[in-house]
């Protein structure tokens, strides 16, 4: 099963250690789905996971000396491993509020993909009208995870 998966499941599994972000890892890592992302987001998922790094190394390096890099880089690892990659190539306007947003959506129409995971409010807020003109189904991680495993997908 192809799923796009928002920036913020990546970073609330990872260094949120948010348990339902995680079980979508695990269903990735078991082959049980498949990211699926074009460069944009995966040029945004790098830029943030870098900023955090950077950002936490700052905070702690008078403190604590270095984080733990390794353990963080090889949960992002796994979840970068073996995605399918398409191009981008339409472009919409459904997130108004932040266009940047644009990206998952369009990621979902360019793949023909159903389930787009998110825990985003502007993402959330146009759900009801991607399910109905593009049949794009917009879940949270808990939403997502419950209906995989009550066979609900």
């Amino acid at each position: 099963m192809d799923i796009v998966v928002d920036t913020n499941v990546f970073i609330n599994g990872i260094f949120k250690d948010d348990e339902f972000c995680k079980a979508i890892f695990k269903l990735k890592t078991t082959n049980n789905v498949t990211f699926v992302m074009n460069k944009e987001m995966q040029n945004e998922l790098l830029v943030t996971f870098a900023t955090i790094l950077l950002e936490a190394y700052e905070a702690k390096k008078d403190k604590l000396g270095q984080i733990k890099i390794i353990p963080l880089m090889t949960s992002l690892s796994k979840c970068l491993w073996q995605v399918k990659e398409i191009d981008h190539i339409i472009n919409t306007n459904y997130c108004i509020e932040d266009k940047s947003d644009n990206k998952f959506v369009d990621c979902c129409i360019d793949g023909n993909v159903k389930y787009l995971i998110t825990q985003d409010k502007h993402i959330n807020g146009v759900a009801d009208k991607l399910l109905e003109e593009r049949n794009i189904e917009v879940l949270s991680p808990f939403q997502f995870y419950t209906k995989y495993k009550t066979k609900q997908l």
